[in-house]
């Protein structure tokens, strides 16, 4: 079995992977890293729960700059080395707390930055200097119109699940803030599927990117230990089901997804009149109140 340390990951990143007991790579792992820590630009097609925060954001935090090496590279004090994109807060958060896990041997400072939170804390953090900024489009292209986000000397983008900036209308944003990062960075575009606008994105601003997929082209979206069930049921009867289907044993956290807010906020309050520790998330709540719903 392949371990990080073997396909050449720095032992300041190995040491709190292993801290977390986390020693052999998964498959989009092993595929991309070789790759993608010699700073060639890749798409990698991934599934969600496939691993591939660590596939890309390995190669991000070892060839970003750590703070004792500052002195002996011309790099400007504080400005950002890497941008990394994603489409929602929630995700934003998600690979900004694995980034910040990588790199606690390595001193760096990650920043996340999106809507709906105060400016007052980015807007320090950008003035003190930061080394990664994790981000949601709409906030990224505020603070850089602010001129307080330079993303002038990065040496790396990334992409995360560009399709679903895509479908959240979020390409005119994206190929906007790719054009503020220097045209010899690296680029690392990582999608599940593969539209034809996220081709077109790649052909316009990547470098003879190299192509990796980590599962077949007949396999699904979602990772293989997921069981699939499907019950057929009128709108009435909904709540009912899943309050039974929430009583069968062997269940811990769940997530009951809505196709509107209305329907998410609905069922919500359905379940928890029945008595189920239910919260809603969806668009029309306060940061706040939705980062509550996470912890909890």
């Amino acid at each position: 079995m392949t371990t990080f340390k073997e396909l050449g990951v720095h032992p300041e990143i190995c040491a709190p992977l292993e801290r977390k007991g986390i020693t052999t790579p998964f498959a989009i792992q092993e595929m991309t890293l070789s790759v993608a820590l010699q700073g060639t630009d890749l798409i990698g097609q991934a599934r969600t729960g496939s691993g591939k925060t660590l596939a890309f954001g390995i190669p991000v935090v070892q060839r970003s700059v750590s703070p004792k090496d500052r002195d002996y590279i011309d790099l400007p004090q504080g400005k950002p080395q890497a941008l990394i994109v994603a489409p929602t807060r929630e995700l934003a958060m998600q690979v900004s707390a694995e980034i910040s896990m990588i790199s606690e041997d390595r001193g760096l400072r990650v920043l996340t930055v999106y809507g709906g939170a105060g400016y007052d804390p980015q807007l320090d953090a950008l003035q003190k200097g930061v080394d990664i900024v994790v981000g949601t489009p709409g906030r990224l292209i505020d603070l850089a119109n602010r001129k307080v986000l330079d993303l002038s000397h990065v040496h790396a983008l990334v992409l995360d699940e560009a399709d679903e900036m895509l479908d959240l209308g979020f390409l005119p944003d994206v190929e906007k803030l790719v054009t503020l990062t220097p045209e010899t960075r690296q680029t690392l575009l990582f999608s599940a599927t593969m539209p034809g606008a996220i081709v077109a994105l790649a052909r316009s601003y990547m470098r003879h990117p190299m192509n990796i997929r980590a599962e077949s082209a007949s396999e699904r979206e979602t990772v293989p230990a997921t069981a699939q069930f499907v019950y057929q049921a009128h709108d009435l009867d909904k709540p009912e089901m899943i309050g039974r289907l929430l009583q069968c044993e062997d269940h811990d956290k769940v997530v009951v997804f809505a196709r509107t807010k209305r329907q998410a906020q609905r069922v919500a309050d359905d379940l928890a009149e029945r008595g189920f520790p239910a919260s809603p998330l969806h668009g029309d709540m306060q940061q706040a109140a939705r980062e509550r719903v996470m912890q909890k």
